[in-house]
């Protein structure tokens, strides 16, 4: 399983489920095809001391 490494709320965390790194041309990752953004954020603000999320049935879940 590869997990993603992004930045929520101005904070890195690790994406563990639910987001897929959308390739480039020049196989450089850039951009994130990631569920429900709306509801990672709703979670992020909820958990802030957290530093991974899952997306698990249909909601965002913080993992760590």
């Amino acid at each position: 399983m590869e997990s993603v490494r992004t930045v929520v709320l101005g904070k890195p965390v690790f994406l563990l489920t639910g987001a897929k790194p959308r390739k480039s041309k020049e196989n450089v990752s850039t951009s994130l095809d990631v569920e429900a953004p709306e509801k990672l954020l709703e979670t992020a603000r909820r958990n802030p001391d957290a530093v991974a999320f899952g997306f698990v049935a249909g909601s965002w879940v913080a993992s760590a």
